[in-house]
């Protein structure tokens, strides 16, 4: 009997490794073709709205970073200032077309794409298995190379490692693993395309002799002198000299970051989830605290924001303001500092109210224009699956340098942006979002990659990308490349849209 039981043991041991090995294969394996839609589109609109003639608007003056690719060429939110902004023409609705790759059978959101110097598109792409770093062919979409740097990714509010990545003045990819380590990787050929690893600089000694735990690091960037900064989750802010020997780390006591940071010839600028910070090396080349100016965090997290405290990327506008949103019970506030305020003055500049009392909130970068910044709303989305609507909300605001005041120059509080990365083109005058629309049903995931006037903050067009919950952009980026081409992460893989002229 004891024999019997033995057998039947291992044969059920047996099984379940042949049936665990086939369903890893399965969900971990390469897929080709387009993302499917999941229901009948025959009765769903594809084009609303109007085909635009360019209308450009001024820019405000960014410079690039020295050891970064070109602006609009180097990150998720378009160069080390956070922007947003790109200077050439995206999409303006004329004969729009669309294409798609699926990148994953389950969930596989390839959050942004950046081009690189030999015109591959290069991403990083997110699924439950982890993150994988992607170089694409811009037109077919086809994959011409991968590799996976994170393995099963804490996802949510506890992302990390590699979900943020930046291509330097080489351009090589750099990011933060999970390991923790600082990396660079670079596009190589023997016989076939791969990623290489070129640097790693491990950071575990570093974070722990300040805080032993488990290190989530957000983002890395260099300074304009070619330092690296990184920031965790848990409100640690390190720097590492170009070498990775020189590492210094401190901790901003009982606060957390939940966003990326930005970087001027000014500093680096880093919202916590109590206040905003502006970070220097000091003439000894010690870490230091420039400024930190407090903001108004709320009594709770809202709906449609994955912390506690402001949502929001800092923006820089030039080198002389910086831009959050903050978490006021009742009407958010878009808040703009000065990047150097001088000596005992207050780093607030002026603040201005925006969306529906007690319905707002803004878990999305804002994007920068010549005299101000564009603003979103998110709150009430839950994506990816249930609660997909947010309440409608998009604005514009100047800043007006007489009176050191902010002001209103549009509201649009009919449209609807759930969980967009808002994007602008400057030459042609309009900004870009992920929308559904009211003439499909409440519960279709039917999404359209949208177009707003930058100018009046009227609807200009919408492009439907495809039906179904794979199309879902779920804060996947878009990305604006020098063709006006326009690509959108979603929670299948990544959606083109362009126009045929």
């Amino acid at each position: 009997m004891l024999r019997h039981g033995t057998v039947w043991l291992w044969r059920i041991t047996l099984l379940l490794v042949i049936t665990v090995t086939i369903l890893v294969v399965w969900f971990t394996r390469d897929v080709d073709g387009p993302i499917p839609t999941n229901t009948d589109i025959s009765n769903v609109n594809p084009f609303i709205g109007e085909s635009q003639e360019p209308l450009p608007m001024a820019s405000a003056q960014f410079a690039n970073h020295p050891f970064l690719a070109p602006a609009g060429h180097n990150s998720m939110h378009n160069d080390s200032y956070q922007s947003d902004t790109y200077s050439w023409a995206g999409p303006l609705g004329i004969n729009p077309q669309v294409e798609s790759a699926l990148f994953h059978p389950l969930v596989g959101n390839c959050v942004s794409s950046v081009l690189d110097n030999e015109g591959r598109l290069i991403s990083t792409c997110v699924t439950p298995f982890g993150v994988t770093l992607v170089a694409r062919d811009p037109e077919s979409l086809a994959i011409l190379a991968r590799k996976k740097i994170t393995r099963w990714l804490p996802i949510g509010s506890k992302f990390g490692g590699g979900v943020y990545f930046h291509l330097d003045h080489e351009y090589r990819v750099l990011l933060a693993s999970n390991e923790p380590a600082i990396e660079i990787w670079e596009l190589t050929q023997a016989q076939d395309l791969k990623w290489s690893k070129r640097t790693s600089v491990p950071l575990s000694n570093a974070l722990d002799a300040v805080r032993d735990e488990d290190h989530r690091i957000i983002d890395v960037l260099p300074d304009w002198q070619g330092n690296y900064w990184f920031i965790t989750r848990t409100g640690l802010v390190g720097v590492a000299d170009r070498s990775g020997h020189d590492i210094q780390v401190i901790s901003l006591e009982n606060e957390g970051i939940d966003n990326a940071m930005a970087v001027s010839a000014r500093g680096v600028f880093i919202a916590s989830n109590h206040a905003m910070y502006r970070f220097n090396l000091d003439q000894n080349g010690r870490l230091t605290i420039g400024w930190r100016e407090a903001y108004d965090r709320g009594t709770a997290p809202k709906p449609g924001t994955m912390g506690f405290g402001t949502g929001t990327t800092p923006t820089l506008l030039g080198d002389e303001f910086v831009a959050i949103t903050d978490n006021a019970d009742t009407r958010i506030n878009v808040n703009v500092f000065k990047q150097s305020p001088g000596a005992d003055k207050p780093a607030l500049y002026c603040k201005q109210p925006v969306f529906e009392s007690g319905k707002g909130t803004s878990e999305n970068s804002l994007v920068a224009l010549a005299d101000g910044f564009v603003v979103e709303n998110n709150f009430g989305y839950q994506g990816p699956y249930k609660q997909i609507t947010a309440e409608p909300g998009l604005a514009r605001l100047r800043i007006d340098r007489q009176t050191q005041r902010c002001e209103l120059v549009w509201e649009n509080n009919d449209i609807s942006a759930p969980s967009s990365v808002p994007k602008a083109s400057l030459a042609s005058g309009l900004i870009y979002v992920i929308t559904r629309d009211k003439s499909n049903p409440e519960d279709m995931h039917a999404w359209y990659f949208t177009a707003i006037s930058a100018h009046t903050g009227e609807l200009a067009y919408k492009v439907l990308m495809g039906v179904g919950e794979k199309f879902n952009n779920h804060y996947g980026s878009i990305s604006i490349t020098p063709n006006g081409s326009a690509y959108v992460g979603t929670m299948g893989g990544v959606v083109r849209v362009w126009d045929m002229k």
